[in-house]
């Protein structure tokens, strides 16, 4: 029998997709084939077996717009579930489903990627936050545990140097709370969620937000803020229900989408902040999303600077929605300032992950993978100054857990 992580994973299209493309891999483990000075661009590659289980390659690349991305003969390789984020000049793999641990991998002095760390935890950790150039703060928060567990982890090292834990019962009475996002603002962490049934993963409460609020550094747990013009924060594995602008101040997305995880809507989309220095929503900022795109829910965010954000928007209406599709989307450029959004052209209508949003923003362009009707994948690159995309090289992997540059 599945366990209940898997179960929910499998929900998802990742897991649906089609014939896997075979090939094997030089990994060792403290080398790639190729100088990363020469091949700045990392990404990587998630690959299905015969059996459906996924195996990961994590590969340099010269060039992202011309030719073809394969990892044959090549790459970092991790079998099972990954999930992929840059801190800083290292990409960190955090395992998920059976795979409770966190694995480093950055550039040599002799400009070969290696691994760094492996560390392993009672649970696989939610997400993987930078505190500053030396400290991580990782977060367990499942299902299977009654505790919320904050682990600070020595950046260079890869090892866990202190644990805090609290009670669920601290923000939720109710079962089933699931990971949104988390974000540190000056002596304060914040972290959104849901409630999800740990067994049907129906959504029973969907009308309003909440962030449970800690101090920081002493995550000590402080309170609960809510706030009913909207639904809850973040969906089913996105992990983008918070970002945060120079500023300091913190933005939480809310969807309430059934393409990510969302068994009920009984609040309109749209976006919450918490000012810098403060523990409470803004009353006087609202951004209704669906009111400035007919209807529609962003479903992804990754925050660019100076108020913008690329957004991944759902192309239909909630009661139009497919569960769990994570689509169709298109891909937009989002001011939270000025409470604009504006549809990137260039990029075709395009099925999601079921997980984070896998972009790079370097300078004035992003690069993203889009899967085309086609079932074959393909860069684009997004000119920020135009909001044009333009299509680069092809892609041979199931689909991109991770899209970097070193």
């Amino acid at each position: 029998m599945l366990s209940i992580k898997k179960a929910r994973q499998l929900a998802l299209p990742i897991l649906s997709l089609g014939a896997s493309v075979a090939f094997t891999s030089c990994d060792s483990e403290s080398e790639s084939p190729s100088p990363v000075e020469e091949n700045p661009y990392v990404v990587s590659l998630a690959m299905a077996g015969s059996d459906g289980t996924f195996t990961y390659y994590t590969v340099p690349f010269e060039d992202v717009m011309t030719g073809t991305l394969s990892a044959v003969g090549q790459g970092i390789e991790q079998p099972g579930y990954y999930d992929f984020t840059q801190i800083d000049n290292t990409i960190y793999s955090i395992g998920g489903l059976d795979d409770v641990d966190v694995v480093g991998i950055s550039q040599g002095e002799d400009g070969q990627l290696k691994r760094i760390g492996n560390v392993s935890f009672d649970n696989s950790l939610a997400d993987l936050i930078k505190v500053d150039d030396n400290t991580l703060l990782g977060l367990e928060l499942s299902a299977a545990s009654d505790v919320v567990k904050f682990h600070t982890i020595d950046a260079n090292t890869v090892k866990v140097t202190s644990t805090k834990q609290h009670p669920v019962s601290d923000i939720t009475e109710l079962e089933g709370p699931s990971y949104a996002g988390m974000r540190i603002s000056g002596n304060h962490l914040f972290l959104s969620y849901y409630i999800s049934d740990p067994v049907t993963f129906a959504t029973p409460y969907t009308d309003a937000a909440q962030v449970a609020v800690y101090t920081y550094p002493g995550l000590e747990f402080v309170k609960v803020i809510e706030d009913d013009r909207t639904g809850p924060i973040g969906g089913f594995n996105t992990k983008s229900g918070l970002i945060k602008d120079e500023k300091g101040d913190i933005y939480a997305l809310s969807h309430s989408n059934p393409a990510n995880g969302y068994s009920q809507t009984t609040q309109d989309g749209g976006i919450l902040r918490i000012n810098s220095g403060q523990t409470a929503f803004d009353p006087n900022y609202f951004f209704d999303v669906e009111a400035v795109t007919g209807g529609k829910n962003i479903a992804h965010l990754k925050y660019l600077g100076n108020g913008k954000a690329l957004a991944e928007i759902n192309a239909v209406e909630n009661a139009a929605q497919k569960m769990w599709s994570d689509g169709p989307l298109r891909t937009a450029i989002v001011d939270l300032y000025n409470k604009t959004v504006t549809y990137i052209d260039g990029i075709p209508e395009h099925g999601g992950q079921g997980r984070r949003l896998s972009a790079l923003h370097e300078g004035n362009f992003v690069y993203m993978v889009i899967p085309e009707e086609n079932k074959r994948n393909y860069v684009y690159r997004i000119d920020l100054g135009s909001n044009t995309a333009t299509k680069g090289a092809e892609v041979e992997a199931n689909f991109v857990a991770g899209f970097f540059k070193l």
